[in-house]
């Protein structure tokens, strides 16, 4: 079994070509682009972010309108990008930030792609249903057990967790591994939040 590294060396080595890897074809990356799909066809168009996980802040990028963001990554390096792009940013791991930030405090929660690296996704979901006022986005990757074995840093699969009022819930094919080559399925949900 390969040696781990955590999640926060990992992406602080990733930091200065974490855009490119986005953009790269054979990456293949749809997850991002999916879920600004559906959140664009709610005609959302301001509000506030809440972006765990939020990587470089590359989803400014995709949302149509004029939104304040918030990301929560457990990289510094990696914020220093995200807050070039406007981000107010929380250097947390996500467990101790979700538990820390107050109820219904953000308009909009997405969480994509970051899930995998929870090992208690289930109690990280129920705060980001108990942070967001409107909607939320997360997607859930179907992690193989030979991707777990293989990827630098412990990774988990929550493809399976039941989640209760979504709107869209389905699979696409999310993204591919640049560094074991392995394409991930990934479900993405969308549930819009009663008040």
């Amino acid at each position: 079994m390969l040696n781990k590294i955590s999640p926060e060396e990992f992406y602080d080595n990733l930091a200065a070509n974490y855009d490119d890897v986005l953009k790269d074809p054979k990456c293949n990356v749809q997850h991002l682009n999916e879920a600004a799909k559906i959140f664009n066809q709610y005609n959302y168009h301001q509000g506030s972010v809440l972006d765990i996980g939020c990587g470089t802040g590359f989803l400014s990028e995709l949302l149509q309108g004029n939104f304040e963001y918030t990301g929560i990554d457990i990289s510094s390096k990696i914020l220093d990008y995200a807050a070039q792009r406007g981000y107010k940013t929380i250097h947390k791991s996500i467990e101790t930030a979700l538990s820390e930030i107050d109820n219904k405090s953000y308009d909009f929660v997405f969480c994509l792609g970051a899930l995998l690296f929870v090992e208690d996704a289930q109690t990280a979901i129920e705060h980001i249903y108990r942070i967001a006022r409107k909607a939320i986005l997360i997607s859930l990757d179907e992690t193989t057990e030979e991707y777990i074995k293989n990827f630098a840093v412990p990774v988990y699969d929550h493809s399976k967790i039941v989640i209760e009022n979504a709107i869209e819930d389905y699979f696409i094919i999310g993204w591919t591994s640049p560094t074991t080559g392995i394409s991930i399925q990934t479900r993405m949900i969308y549930i819009e939040q009663k008040n």
